[in-house]
């Protein structure tokens, strides 16, 4: 498993998902974290942010349902505290685990498998989405088997 860290603005890579971190100015008084969206997305994307939402209190299981997104949905997910491991797959050759932490950010465009476990009691995430809310979760893919399908 990977630990996502350090003072880069991007990790390069050959996926479609991307890790970055926010920024960190250190002052007097406090401590800010200024997460400008174009530090974080593929250059020239455009991401129109239609729904904010943040997971936090976890309890008995420390983990979020496992999925992509078939429609035009793409994440930005930020870590605002505590820990978890991010689980990832863009070309259907395998699930790959990432450790992150606070001020990680991963970029989640369609058609790529995610999903959080190993959540600590403190894990904080934010996520930015491109679409509003679906009760009814259309656009959704939550069988891991038939993802692999619709990527060939």
């Amino acid at each position: 498993m990977a630990k996502v860290k350090g003072e880069d603005r991007k990790v390069k890579s050959k996926h479609k998902y991307l890790f970055a971190q926010v920024k960190k100015i250190e002052t007097s008084s406090f401590v800010m974290n200024p997460a400008e969206l174009r530090d974080f997305l593929p250059k020239g994307k455009k991401f129109v942010i239609k729904r904010v939402y943040w997971l936090k209190d976890w309890k008995g299981e420390t983990k979020s349902g496992q999925h992509c997104h078939t429609d035009n949905e793409e994440e930005l997910f930020i870590v605002m505290g505590g820990s978890a491991t991010i689980i990832l797959d863009d070309n259907g050759e395998g699930k790959k685990r990432y450790k992150v932490g606070q001020n990680d950010t991963i970029f989640v465009p369609k058609f790529v498998w995610h999903g959080y476990d190993n959540a600590s009691k403190d894990f904080l995430l934010l996520a930015l989405t491109t679409t509003s809310y679906d009760p009814e979760r259309k656009g959704y893919c939550e069988d891991y088997k038939e993802f692999k399908k619709l990527l060939s």
